[in-house]
């Protein structure tokens, strides 16, 4: 008679101590590692699925480095070296290709930062570079090794723990007591959501501690066998956490915690040399997919001058498995060559590494590749911003505004408000009131159109809201009937950009939508009646109170011009970007004309009828027949409708001329209540 085996939920939960089993353990960890260093190379750091493959790399690092430390002096030396010719030959083999593509394709700033992030990488500093020291430009090629703040953190961790491990291992109580309560305190301080904490060991050591616990606590405690058991258990109690409470602290913690126990779990009973050396060329090939990964995607889209919408990922494999097996064959040559110092070799590669991010500083990224032709546009982009900020008024009617004082001291005279434009041509104005010796605020907000009764809509992707404008806009005019000093209002802004212009952007971006004030639909085919209706609203109120009021014509707008692309369409790698529009510095004066005409029909049209004076710009930057981005050794724009600090400059006779009417001007204030 047959009988019948029985199923005990029990047996479920029980892990064979075997061989096979192991196995099997590991495959699924080797898998998880790599789904979390492909997650950490598209962004580490962050939140969601990337904060835990951040602290996925962390457990598992942690463990192996106190697997290592736990076999000997020697072995964790031979091991240690091993990982850092891996990292090192890594990284000059990007080095190369981003070198080499820089030459091509680089602007001086970018090939500066190329420079700033191998001197960091070198040193495994990157994520101290970028809390302490960072490096922000906006420009194309940034950040192409900013992925490294990883490894850093990484390499720092792992010498705190090694000197912990030598400082307490004879007590191995006092070891995990030490250990533990160092792991609590990261674990507590990694809620404080700032840079410091995410990128530094202050709140990255707690999952790498994690890691090493568990190999730590099998010299004093019998766990080893329990190992995957415990693993299993947590990782199902911290998947369970998630289900119920999100993304919390201690459901990653429970994650980390049951992921190192099962890795323990995992290891052989006996130590196995060629498997050893399996597991180092295995995870080679991991991290020098990793390092290489970042660097591609960001060559490529930023490669691509149209727009990087319909980029295909799948793409990218292929050349980044390419390059990293390149990267790995090196290493792999290297690091079995016998006979020769490793730690020399490792030395000899990170010299190298630093001597090139040197060079890249002192020559100020090999400027001296660009033709004499590119440099008055490569000295417009190196003066772009602003180089200060308007200070934030904090009492008066203006409180809450950044507002910059110009000229001699005293009551004010002149409140120029605008946007963006005036913020660009906000050093042409400091020199302005210098000249004419007239008391000027200044304020201005990007995107906000300075007139009143307007609502603004930013794009979704806009980290700033249009209610901000909005809110603006409306102090401003409050507070002009308390500022009895100021004669005269000037209004600088891009009405090109809110009256909907077509073609006067090289480079077009995300439209900022304007809409009446009194709760009625917004029309954006529209757009265009409601600041014409808004502009008379506000140029009637003003001269109501008193106050005489001129607009600054626009510029004249250049629809094939951009200074960043004029200077890389003159790199002998020009061929190499995607989609680069021909560029233009000279437009006919009938051109711009025809363009401008429907701003320059509004604002004629209330000058016509005393309402306000239309400051003429042209004269700065036109002839009878043509105008011109350049009038000088460096180019006067920067966009086709943005001025350089020269171009702003060079506006100064013009503004000083307006504002000195302020002087002449005696304001007639209504009551307003009559």
């Amino acid at each position: 008679m047959s009988t019948r085996s029985t199923l005990r939920v029990s047996d479920v939960f029980v892990l064979k101590d075997s061989e096979s089993a192991r196995s099997e353990i590991r495959q699924f960890l080797l898998a998880l590692a790599c789904l979390a260093f492909v997650l950490a190379a598209l962004g580490a750091g962050q939140v969601g699925a990337d904060a835990f493959a951040k602290d996925i790399i962390l457990v598992f690092c942690g463990a192996w480095c106190a697997n290592q430390l736990i076999r000997g002096t020697d072995i964790f030396k031979s091991q240690i070296i091993s990982v850092l010719q891996a990292y090192f030959i890594g990284v000059l083999c990007c080095a190369v290709l981003l070198f080499g593509v820089g030459w091509m394709v680089f602007l001086p700033q970018e090939y500066e930062n190329l420079g700033h992030a191998l001197l960091l990488a070198a040193t495994f500093t990157t994520n101290i570079g970028q809390v302490f020291f960072p490096v922000e430009t906006g420009m194309r090629f940034d950040g192409l090794f900013d992925h490294l703040w990883l490894p850093a953190l990484i390499a720092q961790c792992g010498v705190i723990l090694s000197v912990l491990f030598w400082l307490f291992s004879p007590n191995s109580v006092r070891l995990l007591f030490v250990l533990g309560s160092i792991s609590i305190v990261s674990l507590v301080l990694t809620l404080i959501d700032a840079p410091m904490v995410q990128q530094l060991p202050i709140g990255g050591l707690w999952a790498f501690l994690f890691g090493a616990l568990p190999f730590i606590i099998t010299h004093r405690f019998r766990v080893l066998e329990f190992a995957a058991f415990i693993g299993v258990i947590n990782i199902l109690a911290g998947i369970l956490a998630i289900s119920a409470f999100g993304d919390t602290l201690v459901s990653r913690a429970t994650v980390a915690l049951g992921l190192s126990f099962l890795y323990l779990g995992s290891r052989s009973r006996t130590s196995q040399p060629e498997m050893t050396d399996l597991r180092r060329r295995w995870f080679g090939m991991v991290l020098h997919t990793f390092l290489w990964a970042v660097p591609l995607l960001k060559l490529n889209t930023a490669l691509s001058i149209s727009g990087h919408a319909k980029l295909d990922l799948v793409l990218l494999v292929i050349p980044c498995l390419l390059f990293a097996i390149f990267s790995w064959s090196v290493w792999q040559h290297i690091e079995q060559r016998t006979g020769t110092n490793k730690l020399v070799i490792s030395g000899a590669v990170a010299t190298v590494l630093f001597v090139n991010g040197m060079i890249s500083l002192m020559t100020h990224g090999l400027q001296w590749r660009f033709p004499d032709g590119a440099q008055a546009y490569l000295h417009a982009l190196q003066s772009d911003a602003p180089s200060t900020r308007c200070p934030r008024e904090t009492d008066g009617p203006l409180a809450g505004l950044e507002v910059c004082r110009f000229g001699p001291d005293g009551p004010p005279k002149v409140l120029v408000w605008g946007d963006h434009q005036l913020d660009a041509i906000r050093i042409g104005y400091a020199e302005a009131a210098r000249r004419a010796a007239v008391p000027t605020l200044l304020i201005a907000r990007t995107d906000c159109v300075p007139l009143g009764d307007l609502q603004s809509r930013f794009p979704a992707g806009s980290s700033v809201s249009g209610q901000e404008c909005d809110r603006q806009s409306a102090q401003v005019l409050q507070a002009l009937p308390h500022l009895t000093s100021v004669r005269q209002v000037t209004l600088v802004a891009d009405w090109a950009y809110y009256l909907d212009v077509p073609k006067t952007e090289l480079l077009t971006h995300a439209k900022v939508r304007i809409g009446p004030l009194d709760g009625s639909p917004m029309d954006i085919s529209r757009q265009a009646d409601y600041v014409a209706s808004a502009a008379k609203n506000t140029l009637q109120t003003l001269s109501d109170r008193g106050v005489r009021v001129s607009v600054l014509r626009q510029v004249p707008s250049h629809p094939s011009f951009d200074a960043e692309m004029a200077a890389r369409s003159s790199l002998p790698g020009a061929g190499l970007y995607m989609g680069m529009p021909k560029i233009s510095t000279t437009i006919a004066v009938s051109d711009v004309t025809q363009r401008h005409a429907t701003m320059d029909d509004l604002f004629r049209s209330f000058a016509a009828t005393g309402q306000m004076t239309y400051v003429d710009t042209w004269g700065a930057f036109c002839s009878s027949t043509r105008c011109d981005v350049r009038g000088g050794l460096s180019s006067d724009y920067i966009t086709s409708t943005r001025l350089s600090p020269s171009g702003a400059l060079s506006l100064a006779k013009i503004l000083a001329d307006d504002l000195k009417r302020a002087t002449t001007h005696a304001p007639y204030r209504r009551n307003l209540d009559s």
